[in-house]
């Protein structure tokens, strides 16, 4: 087997079976050795180098479709890519978009706390984000446009899916450029209730949040 083989191989193991590998391939050849050590060193300082890679994970804020979320975390396992869950919410015009009244910018926070803490799980990299637009394929756009990504992935199924409808669906395919996953459930799939809202009295005492982690410029 050549060096680059042989280093390339390596390259697909854990950490740990990585280095047992090396160690062995020393001790039978010293030349080999070194070379494919030298070869994976250059091959991670490029690595180091180049940005990950990034996918959106656009949610709808009806529920939590978990395969969609799912999807997106393989991928970003197989890319070792940032997956990126925004969900979009709708704001109206007599608020400012870095705004939200306190029940919907109340629920987007928690569902977006929920979808990262299963993307976690998954283990992969999240950077959350709740994204404001008038209109559900405005705050769409604002997304591609501000955020730099590999693919976008989105659920499909309408409301009772946690997903975009078929109009939806058919509007993102004509207007966004780039690669998209879209992506509808099986019958038997699981989707999770939305977030409960809060109790009316917590609503009606607190003032419109100021949405952290928000993509909101014009």
């Amino acid at each position: 087997m050549t060096t680059d083989l042989l280093a390339f191989s390596f390259l697909a193991l854990p950490p740990a079976a990585e280095a047992a590998a090396v160690v062995a391939t020393l001790g039978v050849g010293g030349a080999t050795g070194a070379g494919v050590v030298a070869w994976l060193s250059s091959r991670r300082r490029a690595r180091r180098a180049t940005p990950p890679g990034r996918i959106l994970l656009a949610l709808t804020g009806d529920g939590l479709p978990c395969a969609a979320i799912d999807a997106a975390g393989r991928l970003g396992r197989a890319d070792h890519a940032v997956v990126v869950p925004a969900v979009l919410l709708p704001t109206p015009y007599g608020l400012a978009l870095d705004r939200a009244s306190p029940d919907s910018g109340s629920r987007a926070l928690d569902l977006l706390e929920a979808v990262e803490r299963r993307l976690t799980r998954a283990g992969v990299q999240v950077d959350g984000r709740v994204v404001q637009g008038r209109t559900r394929r405005h705050a769409i756009r604002r997304l591609v446009e501000q955020e730099r990504h590999d693919r976008l992935v989105v659920p499909a199924g309408g409301p009772e899916e946690g997903g975009l409808s078929a109009d939806d669906v058919g509007w993102l395919l004509a207007h966004v450029e780039g690669e998209v996953l879209v992506l509808r459930a099986g019958p038997h799939a699981r989707v999770a209730a939305p977030v409960q809202e809060r109790p009316a009295g917590d609503q009606a005492s607190a003032p419109a949040p100021a949405l952290g982690r928000t993509s909101t410029a014009a």
